[in-house]
């Protein structure tokens, strides 16, 4: 079962009002604050936001110029924006405030997660008609565990045991530097300084044909 895709239609040139959710390799996943919908903003790797040198952070307001459309679009990540710049921070909003967005893109309580079953997925199977993010309020967990490849997130949702890549780098290297090979709820909130009530879940890759699902952020609860 597919669930929709809700993206905002990219126009060159027009401002991208976000709320950023995660930083990413290549940019951040965030909401498009106008349209309501998930973007995953591409800009320059390694560039910061106007008037600062500090990355950005969960619950940054910022605005940028949208970029030409991707050609070809990005089948993996159809809510795909390129910025014509970095994004410039204009503010930030508090869990409560942001709660009015975060409520609306919860994922739907049924059918598999992200329309596919199991961690990953063959790259040629995916052609941009489902959504690449959603953000899942776990029954239990999350525990953050060491594994062979880097950390990884288990968390129960909908009767299901999950278990996938760590994507947040910022965590993972804070619970490498404290050497932590598992992390309670309890633990987490202590080196998060909020308890994780939610995951950013997202389609990363491809690599080696295929694509996988990631948690991209451990992000406050309502």
């Amino acid at each position: 079962m597919r669930t929709e895709v809700r993206y905002r239609v990219a126009i060159a040139g027009a401002e991208l009002r976000m709320l950023v959710l995660a930083p990413q390799p290549d940019g951040c996943v965030g909401i498009d604050l106008d349209s309501g919908a998930f973007v995953r903003a591409i800009f320059p790797t390694g560039s910061f936001p106007t008037g600062g040198g500090e990355p950005l952070e969960a619950y940054d307001v910022t605005t940028a110029p949208i970029g030409e459309p991707l050609d070809p679009p990005d089948t993996v990540r159809p809510e795909a924006v390129a910025l014509s710049g970095p994004p410039q921070r204009v503010g930030s909003l508090s869990p409560r405030r942001a709660e009015r967005y975060l409520q609306a893109l919860r994922h739907p309580a049924h059918g598999p997660l992200l329309g596919f079953a199991g961690v990953s997925v063959p790259y040629w199977t995916l052609v941009g008609d489902r959504p690449s993010l959603a953000l899942v309020e776990p029954s239990e967990g999350p525990l953050v565990l060491a594994g062979p490849g880097g950390y990884e997130c288990r968390f129960g949702w909908q009767g299901t045991v999950h278990q996938f890549p760590l994507g947040d780098r910022r965590l993972g290297h804070e619970l490498y530097r404290l050497r932590r090979r598992r992390s309670s709820p309890r633990e987490l909130t202590r080196i998060l300084g909020f308890r994780p009530g939610r995951l950013l879940v997202v389609v990363a890759g491809p690599i080696d044909g295929h694509c996988t699902k990631q948690v991209a952020a451990l992000l406050p609860g309502r």
